[in-house]
């Protein structure tokens, strides 16, 4: 037997919510279906399959209730329109017939009939699944209507209804195409530069390695880094910064970017189905099956809405007329009752706005991994950040040096002579500072310590300064380039100083400008590093944080220790890019991780950031959404409940209680959609 695999298809039919949950329930009956997760918001089935005889059998189950599993790639899904336009056709002409000819009501029950047949046929399909389905209310209410003689109300229901059902789906497939068109930003072809020339070939032929040229006007074809070349690089797809960037050798590039002006000769890193554009879109479909809190409650009390609105219906049909008689006034305001109690627009309030939300985010450099870390962070108050990697470049630079009896020149010559052979990162930093380098032999390192090398003929070091005992003069020095934030290398011969280097890991850029924005929207910062106390304060002092929302020193387990306090006090975000945030991270009430930094962290966070001005892209645009949740469920809950005591009242029929389910659902859909447009 084979081991079971992960299958996606597209699902033909999908209109509601309701219907997600009941595929998904049938699919999982199916024997040989190991897996199955339903998604509204992509319109996508996930199953587990052991064989190719489970997915015949999956289609078979799925065929009598009209639903069909595509291939994911194939064409869009399909619409109720056809049945739409007949039935709003024979609905016109009965209308003028009704003007014309004292035909009486046939004309209009020859349109209902014809609407309400497709309804019909596939609530009948789906009956032992979901008796409360929206079909089979509004079909028993058109067939209830043509009974006592409202043959022109039911006509107008199923064509409001049909109507519905188009204009949902085409809103819905908005939302679907947002989240799906990201690997549409790739070129179909690329230019590969090899010992041929220049050849065009398919993206499914560029390997890892592979030189390709991108000229000016077109799109990188894969993930990869800039060998030679300058040109500017229009990044919005994923950073949302419609600004381009400018880009040169060394540089990493997003396949899907956009080149303006220039040419790159960039290699390939990552294939095209397996880059950034790709793992954006796998996020966010992910998202789309975790549910977030807000949307449980909901989907609990639409199961629990349904029958209590149908026993009342029942109660007004066959009880009050017991005592009130009018048995065809109480049957009529039923069967409007029946129209009431489908909760599709309340179910769908919350996963539309999600869904949009999820996909904006993609679109802006957020990349949320479920819906319910998105509408936690809109309830945070508490933004922890690390330091190193994070609000800092990561990377130390020499910044100064400071001699002791040699000059500058010569101290910094020896100094990279000695570099040439260590790989920590204050080494590097001495490489790439500008002079030149004295030869040295005899490289080695001693573990917590520092580098040594032998330079003619002398025994020179790179030490930390606590190692030696040092001169007052060096004591001094020291502690002023301390007290200013910067790392320090001692460089020595024999145990004789020689110079300070000093070093300092310098702040982002847009690091001050992100800060501001976040204390902006009212959320307090927390600075946690485990750097000294010094340079954490030199970083506050260039970023404007203030003294007190610094907490210098801290061991990881430190950190889980004050991210787990905050999280009591409100909720906390964390922000980090290392090894030692992962806890961190995981012990948040969400965890953020930026892209460039290591997989422990990414991993262990429930939202990525393309970049750190993508931070408060993710506070506005959760909040923004969470937003939109809770208007959708007040228009949803508010129209239900004024046209549920409208009707009671006999001041509303059969047309306006539809008006009112499909004018909600409808509501909430457009309403959900504007999130594809925000800034963040």
């Amino acid at each position: 037997m084979k081991a079971p695999r992960v299958h996606v298809f597209r699902l033909e039919g999908l209109d509601c919510a309701a219907c997600a949950r009941k595929v998904e329930a049938a699919l999982k009956e199916v024997p040989g279906v190991v897996g199955a997760q339903v998604s509204y918001a992509s319109g996508k089935a996930y199953l587990v399959l052991e064989g190719e005889d489970a997915l015949k059998a999956a289609e078979a189950r799925l065929r009598p209730l009209g639903y069909r599993l595509r291939a994911d790639g194939e064409g869009g899904l399909s619409g109720s329109w056809p049945w739409a336009l007949g039935s709003g056709g024979l609905l016109l002409l009965a209308f003028l017939l009704d003007h014309l000819f004292p035909w009486g009501p046939w004309p209009y029950a020859l349109a209902a009939s014809v609407g309400v047949f497709p309804l019909a046929l596939k609530g009948l399909r789906g009956l032992g699944r979901n008796p409360f389905s929206m079909q089979v209310l509004v079909s028993l209410a058109t067939f209830g209507a043509l009974a006592i003689g409202a043959a022109q109300e039911a006509a107008v229901v199923v064509f409001l209804f049909l109507v519905g059902e188009v204009l949902e789906a085409q809103a819905t497939a908005q939302a679907r195409k947002a989240l799906l068109s990201l690997g549409g930003l790739l070129p179909r072809r690329a230019l590969r530069v090899g010992g041929k020339g220049v050849e065009e070939v398919p993206l499914s032929a560029l390997r890892l390695g592979d030189r390709v040229r991108v000229p000016q006007g077109a799109r990188v074809p894969a993930d990869g880094r800039v060998v030679s070349g300058e040109a500017w690089v229009e990044e919005a797809a994923f950073t949302g910064e419609p600004l381009p960037k400018a880009k040169g050798k060394g540089d990493w590039v997003y396949g899907g970017s956009l080149v303006e002006g220039g040419s790159l000769l960039v290699r390939v890193e990552r294939l095209p189905g397996e880059g950034f554009l790709a793992e954006m879109a796998r996020l966010a479909e992910e998202a789309l099956l975790k549910k977030a809190e807000v949307e449980r409650l909901i989907d609990a009390f639409s199961r629990r809405y349904t029958p209590f609105v149908l026993l009342l219906a029942g109660l007004v049909a066959f009880v009050l007329p017991l005592f009130w008689g009018d048995f065809r006034g109480h049957l009529y305001k039923a069967l409007a009752l029946l129209l009431i109690a489908c909760p599709c627009a309340l179910v769908v309030s919350v996963p539309a706005a999600l869904a949009s939300g999820v996909a904006r985010g993609a679109r802006l450099g957020v990349l949320f991994k479920s819906g319910a870390a998105l509408e936690r962070l809109s309830r945070v108050r508490h933004l922890a950040l690390d330091k190193t990697g994070t609000l800092t470049l990561g990377r130390p630079r020499l910044v100064a040096v400071v001699p002791f009896g040699v000059g500058v020149e010569e101290a910094l010559a020896l100094a990279k002579g000695v570099a040439q052979g260590s790989a920590h990162p204050l080494a590097q930093a001495v490489r790439e500072a500008e002079g030149r380098a004295l030869e040295a032999e005899g490289h080695r390192e001693v573990p917590g310590l520092g580098a040594f090398a032998r330079v003619g003929g002398k025994e020179v070091g790179l030490l930390r300064p606590e190692a030696l005992a040092l001169p007052e003069e060096v004591k001094g020095a020291v502690a002023r380039l301390e007290a200013r934030g910067h790392t320090l290398s001692l460089l020595v011969e024999g145990k004789t100083p020689l110079a300070l280097l000093a070093f300092q890991d310098a702040p982002r850029e847009e690091a001050r400008a992100v800060l501001g924005a976040l204390k902006g929207m009212g959320l307090r910062l927390h600075l946690l590093t485990g750097d000294r106390e010094e340079a954490a304060l030199a970083l506050a002092r260039a970023l404007d944080l203030e003294a007190g929302e610094v907490e210098a020193g801290l061991s990881p387990e430190d950190k889980l220790r004050r991210v787990a306090a905050l999280a009591e006090e409100g909720g906390v975000a964390m922000v980090g890019d290392g090894v030692n945030d992962a806890p961190a991270l995981a012990r948040a009430t969400v965890g953020l991780a930026v892209a460039e930094g290591t997989e422990a962290a990414s991993r262990a966070a429930d939202v990525s950031l393309l970049s750190l001005e993508a931070l408060p892209r993710a506070f506005a645009l959760s909040r923004k959404t969470l937003a939109v949740v809770w208007q959708n469920i007040a228009f949803a809950v508010g129209l239900k409940g004024l046209f549920l005591l409208t009707t009671l009242l006999g001041l509303t029929g059969l047309w306006p209680a539809l008006l009112a389910d499909e004018g909600a659902l409808l509501l909430v859909t457009l309403n959900s959609l504007r999130l594809l447009w925000v800034r963040g």
